[in-house]
């Protein structure tokens, strides 16, 4: 059974190491591009939205390639409150497949799933010492990538974009979270909608990305 875990883990870790995609903004109107973290910030109709997809949110919770992470950040420069919902934001693919907000509950569950040889939440981490030992030696030489053993799915809750009111002159920021692997597209787009608003209206906001591999 051992061997088998160490296994699934290796299998992690070639994953994690092997990865090369870069993800970066394509221009938009009203955009401003940072290439410094690769993100893009778009002004309109009172709103500032900065967006781009984190490296590091997803790779401590062993699911790499199945879940990604955007921040975003969102400044309410108009004289009236504004909100957004789990249903603001789409991610869509380059053959126009609409993937929903993955909440920080889903993902959690994910993490419980694919993590049965872990302890239970929130207390997780490895049973036995000297296979954490084993993996942090095989992710020194293996990986480029931070890569955590000791997880802690609450961050998930505390680090994900509140979904609460933004008031005139404040801000909002942190990670939304999709199910896709990105290493299959060539360009995805998040779509950003204020709460409330039609789904079959174009959206205010699009945050075009393209693959490169």
């Amino acid at each position: 059974m051992k061997n088998y875990i160490a296994a699934l883990i290796l299998s992690f870790l070639c994953i994690t190491g092997c990865s090369s995609i870069k993800i970066l903004p394509e221009q938009v109107e009203n955009g401003t591009i940072n290439p410094a973290d690769n993100s893009q910030t778009i002004v309109k109709d009172g709103l500032e939205i900065k967006a781009y997809v984190s490296d590091t949110a997803i790779n401590a919770y062993n699911l790499e390639g199945t879940v990604s992470a955007f921040q975003i950040k969102i400044r309410n420069n108009s004289p009236n409150e504004i909100a957004f919902s789990d249903d603001s934001f789409f991610l869509v693919d380059g053959r126009g497949m609409q993937y929903a907000l993955l909440t920080p509950e889903k993902v959690r569950d994910m993490i419980k799933k694919d993590s049965y040889y872990l302890m239970p939440y929130p207390y997780v981490g490895f049973y036995y010492l000297e296979d954490f030992e084993k993996t942090s030696f095989y992710n020194r030489y293996n990986s480029s990538l931070p890569y955590y053993y000791e997880l802690y799915p609450q961050d998930l809750f505390t680090k994900s974009l509140p979904m609460t009111p933004i008031i005139p002159g404040m801000s909002i920021e942190g990670y939304v979270y999709f199910k896709i692997d990105m290493s299959a597209h060539q360009q995805v787009k998040l779509y950003v909608y204020r709460k409330g608003a039609s789904k079959s209206s174009p959206p205010e906001f699009v945050f075009p990305f393209k693959i490169v591999k």
